[in-house]
């Protein structure tokens, strides 16, 4: 049989091309032509009914019904930011520390300079511990305060979160009332298997099955990485199972910190540093927290706080006080008027303003003693110069330091002295002050000698220029006119 005339086309090809196995025969040879015609028909198969399905019911799936998933769902597990704390809504007065302050006015009393008032407000706003910041939460609607603020009274901590004065409580003041000491203990007992490896500093902290090792792992985080969770930490810990490292931690294992509280006698019992921390809550703590209405705080405190709304706002403070120190200013005016102290303006109404101890009393040069009166006579016409100049003997200087400290003449705190009147002379404003008034000196007469010179030339000529133009063609007109043509009549006659 000749395999060519078999015909290997499916049925259901065959009669869609109209063919069927009848009439196909061997002796015919369009039967091949057909019977090859319809294979390769075959093989191509018609849209939607071969291998590649639809639109829908394929392997590529509609958006939203896939492994991947919409954009909402998407942005909601994206890893987001930490958001910014809300700014606090409160009222800020920057005023001088009470301890600061007594320094600064117990340094007046024995001086018998003149201190500029915004020398002073500079002095403080440079030492953050010099500066206490009086901040008030703002009232809502209803009435109630927005803010309530936490702190300790110890060292004046603030947050607006109890925690954070809480924690910092049993971090800064457990010593103060608990004493930690370093005891010999025996080495541990037992079989063990594995030791927990710090895997940033490399020191064992000891088999993770015993009881302690939580204790040892938050004293490690609180001493050495006091910014790191706990989790975190635990992530870095690595088991080590060498016999060596065990034996070595074992040895290590031989002391042991306890704790016993201060004043206690010999037989007071050692605690744990859970065990202290237990105790300081239950007995100290409560005594150390405070919820004042008002906070009083230290700018250097407000910036050491782990509350960052607290931060920003003592920072604003600051940096608004020194471009203008109005309020350190306005506070030390009224501290220094309560001890009776005085003020003054230099140069004019609106110099800058000094303080100084003893009251100032202009200098009666007619019953004084001569050398007295030199000295500040010379001072009344050569104000703001140095004591070298003034004083150039012994017994001038003598002289100038009684007329200072009896405020007879103003000693500045650059060095240079002026007599005493309403606006004492000042340095560098009055020297500006004195230069002005000199430079339009020469140029003021100028102008006014130019402006008068031409004023007399001008009508001088202008006047009787015209009187004699319009005078002298009046009589010349007339007498050349009347004898020609009487001349010229005659002469024909």
């Amino acid at each position: 049989m000749d395999l060519g005339s078999i015909d290997f086309t499916p049925a259901w090809a065959r009669k869609a091309a109209g063919v069927s196995a009848g009439n196909i025969r061997p002796e015919q040879p369009a039967s091949r032509n057909a019977s090859e015609g319809q294979r390769r028909q075959g093989e191509r198969k018609p849209f939607a009914q071969g291998e590649r399905k639809p639109f829908g019911q394929g392997e590529r799936k509609p958006f939203g019904q896939g492994e991947r998933k919409p954009f909402g769902e998407r942005r909601e597990q994206r890893q987001r930011l930490p958001e910014r704390p809300k700014p606090l809504d409160v009222e800020v007065k920057v005023l001088p520390e009470t301890k600061a302050l007594g320094t600064i006015i117990r340094k007046l009393q024995g001086d018998f300079h003149a201190y500029k008032l915004k020398d002073l407000a500079y002095f403080l706003l440079d030492n953050p511990s010099s500066v206490l910041l009086k901040i008030t939460p703002k009232a809502a609607e209803g009435g109630a305060a927005q803010t309530a603020f936490h702190q300790c009274k110890a060292c004046s901590y603030a947050s607006v979160h109890k925690d954070d004065v809480v924690a910092h409580a049993l971090a800064a003041h457990l010593g103060d009332y608990y004493e930690a000491r370093e005891i010999e203990t025996e080495p541990p007992k037992g079989n063990f298997n594995c030791v927990a490896k710090c895997g940033l500093t490399g020191v064992l902290l000891g088999p993770p099955n015993r009881a302690e090792f939580a204790s040892v792992v938050r004293e490690t985080i609180r001493t050495k990485f006091p910014g790191m969770s706990e989790a975190d930490y635990r992530a870095k810990i690595e088991m080590v199972r060498d016999a060596e490292a065990i034996e070595e931690w074992r040895k290590s294992a031989t002391k042991k910190t306890v704790y016993v509280a201060k004043g206690a006698g010999a037989d007071a019992p050692q605690l744990t540093r859970e065990q202290a921390e237990a105790e300081f809550r239950r007995n100290i703590l409560d005594n150390l927290l405070d919820e004042p209405r008002n906070l009083m705080i230290t700018a250097e405190a407000a910036l050491k706080s782990d509350c960052k709304p607290l931060v920003w706002v003592a920072r604003d403070a600051l940096e608004q006080e020194r471009r203008a120190p109005f309020g350190m200013v306005f506070a030390l005016r009224g501290a220094f008027h309560h001890r009776k102290f005085h003020f003054f303006r230099a140069n004019d109404p609106r110099g800058p303003e000094f303080v100084i101890a003893q009251e100032l009393k202009e200098f009666d040069s007619v019953h004084a003693i001569p050398e007295l009166a030199r000295v500040a006579a010379f001072i009344a016409e050569h104000p703001c110069q140095p004591k070298n100049v003034i004083a150039q003997d012994p017994e001038s200087e003598k002289q100038l330091a009684w007329l200072a400290s009896t405020g007879h003449v103003v000693a500045f705190t650059n060095g240079v002295y002026s007599a005493v009147e309403k606006f004492p002379k000042y340095g560098p404003q009055w020297q500006k002050q004195k230069q002005k008034q000199k430079t339009p000196a020469p140029e003021t007469p100028a102008p006014e000698a130019e402006a008068a010179a031409p004023a007399p030339e001008t009508p001088a000529p202008e006047t009787p220029a015209p009187e004699a133009e319009a005078a002298a063609p009046a009589p010349e007109t007339p007498a050349p006119e009347t004898p020609a043509p009487e001349a010229e009549a005659a002469a024909p006659a």
